[in-house]
């Protein structure tokens, strides 16, 4: 007999959806703060770097794009997991493969392909910030650092926000793949709710409910910051 939904909020299946909700935000933040940094120092190298770095990037782009992102993590957690255990059986900590390792993987394995697709983002803001603005900064005196702080990031950014939005979106639900290697993120809570409850349908539907929240809620943060960065490009863009 399934259970109705007072039931699985009684029984504690909400609070266990919420902790993951947590987990899921935070795995998804750092997986996109690595891959932001892979793409920043990613699209510097493709747009400014030597043939030999444009070319190891432009290979690093096309493997991880070309495999599936199930298919990594399991690459990441099998060519992995080994290693874990015998650190975890020297060290006696046997939370290391349980609960830890599978946080690590998370956050790389949405690292690395949030950062696939963040190279491209951060080549094309590069590109669309006109040099003659940087010619201009440089003949009035500026540094290069100067010039960094006060021209370069703030358009990057600017440029950068709407494909990063696309870019955190599909890292927040690539999250739910990670499930599969034992992280008990919202995706896994519904699942093990729906499997302790057999009220599969309401466990799903609960965790779908979330997953908008935290999508909904970020679109309208980014849209905050596309207004904040852009406050200084208005009139050259209107």
């Amino acid at each position: 007999m399934t259970s109705s939904l007072y039931d699985i909020l009684s029984a504690g299946w909400g609070g266990m959806l919420l902790r993951g909700a947590g987990m899921t935000i935070f795995i998804s933040l750092c997986g996109i703060a690595l891959g932001m940094t892979i793409g920043i120092v990613g699209a510097t190298l493709k747009t400014r770097g030597s043939f030999v770095t444009r070319g190891l990037v432009s290979l690093y782009t096309l493997i991880i794009r070309s495999i599936p992102e199930l298919l990594i993590i399991y690459l990441l957690f099998f060519g992995t997991v080994q290693a874990a255990s015998d650190l975890a059986d020297w060290l006696d900590w046997d939370a290391l493969v349980s609960s830890v390792f599978p946080v690590l993987i998370g956050i790389l394995a949405i690292g690395l392909i949030s950062g696939s697709y963040s190279v491209e983002v951060f080549r094309g803001a590069f590109k669309a910030i006109d040099p003659g603005q940087i010619e201009a900064a440089r003949a009035i005196g500026m540094s290069r650092r100067q010039c960094l702080w006060r021209i370069t990031l703030p358009q990057l950014f600017w440029y950068a926000l709407p494909g990063a939005n696309n870019v955190w979106q599909a890292a927040l639900k690539d999250t739910a793949l990670i499930s599969l290697v034992g992280l008990v993120e919202l995706m896994r809570a519904a699942v093990l709710g729906a499997a302790a409850t057999r009220a599969s349908f309401t466990l799903y539907l609960l965790a779908g409910a979330l997953y908008f929240l935290i999508g909904a809620g970020s679109q309208g943060l980014f849209a905050l910051a596309e207004r904040h960065f852009g406050r200084g490009m208005k009139g050259s863009t209107s």
